[in-house]
């Protein structure tokens, strides 16, 4: 076996054989299911677990005080025992634990958006990227591969005498043309590789996906894209923080409203040796004369309003992306459906084959089906890729996964 030869079976073989036994093969079912333990998922959860914290922590009444007091004067001992209750019984604690609530509902809203728009969209494109680079790797393998068996055959009718050391030496051109293109289309899986890995918390050693670039369900109607944009995770996380700062807003307005407490009690007074003991009991009232929540009210306004502008400019956006990222969707399948319609370009091989084999056509012609035929298989990579990676960007953009 001399060099050239050794250096095609090592460009040939290791997805084949070498790698075999170290590949680490995965699913897209398989690398969905690790993403739900990534780290950014955990952050997603640390999150909904703080707002339920902040729900558990807010509304609570104020604690009761006790008072312990003892006065001496002129032989006289009165000791004071009691026991003072705030009673807030404006509703603003049932307000402020309204807010909470709604604040739960954000994150819990906007969890969920973010795990459908951001992490499991990722993970689907780094999967279709390295699927479509496998793709892309085996088509010029293949072609590489019938490139070389010509060359060889080249090589033996020229010792015989049956063939022209140009038809070889072309061959032999375009054969190092696609070992060039798979030397670098095997680069390029090195990139979607490593993202996928680093999204499982994998390593990217021996790393496979296994997958295909077929189109995925029947895409939506522009109506039913635009209801599901219109109720997209993040839209209504805004809805809930509109609610949040108007519960807030509604909350310190009752900070202008006397909340009332009560003490009861005992009280003891000796005098000479002789006591007596008799109940206490007071009422008092908060006077809201400076901090009548005039300033916390302001600022939830302010807030109330801001996020109702943010809600609007968001959801026309959303509109207007939905209708673009549909419009794509369906354009890039219809332009795979298209390329795809054109027929088989094996055909033409075969054609070309029989035709040079019986001396109708030269080896350049011959070539140029081999190097068409290639193209073909390589651009179909392309477009069904661009249309599985549009498929995506509409979920992405919906934050729901409508097409699978």
């Amino acid at each position: 076996m001399n060099t050239r030869q050794l250096s095609l079976l090592l460009i040939l073989g290791p997805p084949l054989a070498l790698g075999a036994a170290e590949s680490k093969r995965i699913t897209l079912d398989e690398a969905l299911r690790l993403a739900e333990a990534s780290p950014m998922v955990r952050i997603l959860d640390r999150e909904v677990e703080h707002a339920q914290a902040e729900v558990r922590a807010t509304g609570l009444w104020p604690n009761p005080e006790v008072l312990l007091s003892r006065e001496e004067a002129l032989g006289t001992v009165d000791r004071l025992e009691t026991l003072s209750f705030p009673l807030p019984l404006t509703g603003r604690l049932s307000l402020e634990k309204s807010a909470a609530r709604s604040g739960l509902v954000a994150a819990e809203v906007r969890s969920g958006f973010a795990l459908v728009s951001i992490i499991r969209a990722d993970v689907r494109e780094s999967f279709l990227d390295l699927v479509a680079a496998q793709e892309r790797s085996s088509s010029l393998r293949t072609g590489l591969s019938r490139l070389s068996e010509l060359v060889e055959v080249l090589q033996a009718r020229e010792k015989e005498g049956e063939s022209s050391g140009f038809d070889r030496m072309r061959a032999q051109r375009e054969r190092a043309e696609i070992e060039a293109d798979l030397l670098e289309s095997r680069g390029r899986e090195t990139r979607p590789r490593a993202r996928l890995a680093a999204l499982l918390g994998l390593s990217s050693d021996g790393l496979v996906a296994e997958g295909h670039l077929e189109a995925g369900g029947v895409l939506p109607p522009f109506g039913e894209v635009k209801a599901v944009a219109a109720s997209r995770g993040d839209v209504i996380a805004l809805d809930a923080e509109v609610e949040r700062a108007g519960y807030l807003a509604k909350a310190a307005g009752r900070r202008a409203i006397p909340e009332p407490s009560l003490a009861i009690g005992i009280k003891t007074t000796e005098v000479d040796g002789v006591s007596g003991t008799g109940g206490v009991a007071a009422i008092s009232f908060s006077l809201p004369l400076f901090d009548r929540g005039q300033g916390s009210r302001a600022i939830a306004r302010a807030e109330e309003a801001l996020l109702r502008t943010r809600r609007e400019a968001l959801a026309r956006q959303v509109m207007a992306q939905a209708e673009s990222a549909l419009a794509e969707a369906i354009a890039r399948r219809e332009a795979a459906g298209a390329y795809a319609a054109a027929g088989d370009p094996e055909e033409l091989v075969g054609i070309a084959r029989a035709a040079y084999e019986a001396g109708e056509m030269r080896i350049l012609e011959l070539l140029d089906a081999y190097r068409t035929a290639l193209a073909v298989h390589l651009r179909t990579i392309d477009l069904r890729a661009e249309a599985r990676r549009a498929e995506i960007e509409l979920n992405r953009v919906l934050g729901t996964e409508i097409v699978r």
